[in-house]
């Protein structure tokens, strides 16, 4: 935008000096004060000129509206008086540091030469780029130099007046130097863009590499919480947990002792020891499977489970989705047990190379699918075979065993081509324990 008010106001003081220079010069009929065809042609050929060079300006070929103009005002010399106007644009051509950069990470062309049968490297144009854009930028001058120096030049109509002359070669000077100072402001301006860019681009990935070591951190500060917490409560399980063991079986034996021997008072101390001792014994297992729960992250051992068989054969993948959140230590012990053991299957005896784990979270019961597109390897021999399905079905047996320990369901068969393991764990029975332990 201010571009285009710098150049309307070189039209306007160029329409000013059709009135400022003599009328013999410029072409203007002194009895009417209205410029000639000729001086109309040139304010219309400089707007096409200027309009041109603005939209080649990021081109190769920017240099040649200038460079045109300029020359033609040799054999039209009444068009000098719009010189300001291309010297406003000469000034805003493209450095030739800036051109030899952008030459040189061009590829060279190559063309087929029938005579030898080998390509030749073909004559760059871009050689002769920067010699044109330096000449272009320089060759409003001629023009005013010609006025000057010859004051009886023969192209034209009348003599020049060498004052005129001087305030249009003032003008463009000026002019000039205002191009300058916008092309240097659109370079600053354009790198300070640039710099914006690779700031914002560093920032934001600053930010990024931030985030992710938080997360880290906080990862690595829970991973250690629950570390300890398991820690706390095998030790209590191992320690305290046999020492109350000891301490019952004793006063077991005390109890029986007592009754054998008629000992009513010292049985009825060893019978409320005992319950005391019992209670000690029960509250130490609601809170060690309270700490186990606490320190068992079921997103990392599912997450662990999968990971171990992605990528275990060229080309298998396992997709995983996990709605669960939380699970007590049990659950989360069965369910990635039972992943391992499924997938293990689909790899052994299956074709497929994809493998689906699916978790849901739903308001009675958890449930867990492992399921593969297949097909079956196919066996070709009966000794193979059977050892196959003996292996198999151990570990169907096995996913089953596991399953009904914490009080769930498992159906395992074929689904459409591939094989599928189902498996649902109620949650009332665990809700009944925090119910209880509460």
């Amino acid at each position: 935008m201010r571009t285009m008010a710098e150049k309307g106001l070189m039209v306007a003081i160029s329409m000013m000096l059709l009135f400022a220079v003599k009328s013999t010069v410029l072409g203007v009929n002194a009895s009417r004060s209205v410029p000639s065809a000729e001086i109309i042609a040139g304010m219309l050929l400089v707007l096409s000129a200027t309009g041109l060079f603005d939209w080649l300006r990021q081109a190769t070929w920017a240099w040649i509206p200038v460079a045109g103009y300029a020359l033609m005002t040799l054999a039209l010399p009444h068009w000098i008086v719009f010189l300001p106007v291309i010297a406003y644009d000469a000034a805003r051509l493209p450095s030739t540091r800036m051109i030899s950069v952008s030459s040189s990470s061009m590829p060279q062309l190559h063309r087929f030469s029938s005579k030898t049968g080998r390509t030749m490297p073909t004559e760059d144009s871009s050689i002769f780029l920067p010699y044109c854009i330096t000449v272009s930028r320089w060759i409003w001058l001629i023009p005013l130099a010609a006025a000057w120096l010859l004051p009886a030049i023969a192209v034209g109509r009348a003599n020049y007046d060498l004052t005129g002359i001087t305030l249009i070669a003032g003008i463009a000077s000026l002019s000039f130097a205002l191009g300058g100072r916008s092309a240097k402001e659109d370079e600053e301006r354009h790198q300070l863009r640039a710099l914006q860019d690779r700031t914002r681009e560093a920032s934001r990935s600053n930010r990024v590499r931030l985030a992710d070591m938080d997360e880290e951190r906080a990862q690595s500060v829970r991973m250690a919480t629950l570390g300890e917490r398991t820690r706390i409560a095998r030790e209590i399980h191992d320690n305290v947990g046999h020492l109350l063991t000891r301490a019952i079986m004793q006063t077991q034996a005390g109890l029986t002792v007592a009754d054998a021997t008629g000992d009513a008072m010292a049985s009825q101390h060893f019978g409320a020891l005992s319950e005391t001792l019992d209670d000690a014994m029960m509250m130490v297992r609601r809170s060690v499977h309270d700490l186990e729960d606490d320190g068992t992250d079921f997103t990392a051992q599912i997450e662990a489970a999968v990971r171990s068989f992605n990528g275990i054969s060229p080309g298998f993948i396992v997709e995983l989705e996990n709605d669960i959140a939380s699970a007590p230590a049990p659950v989360s012990r069965c369910c990635s047990t039972v992943i391992r053991e499924a997938l293990s299957n689909v790899v052994h005896h299956s074709q497929a190379r994809t493998a689906q784990v699916t978790l849901r979270d739903f308001p009675a019961f958890w449930q867990l699918v492992v399921q593969d597109p297949g097909p079956a390897i196919p066996q070709q021999q009966t000794n193979s075979r059977n050892s196959s399905v003996l292996s198999r079905g151990m570990g169907l047996a096995d996913i089953e065993s596991r399953v009904r320990a914490i009080g769930g369901t498992s159906s395992c068969g074929p689904y459409r081509q591939g094989w599928r393991v189902f498996v649902s764990v109620p949650k009332r029975q665990w809700n009944r324990s925090v119910k209880e332990a509460a």
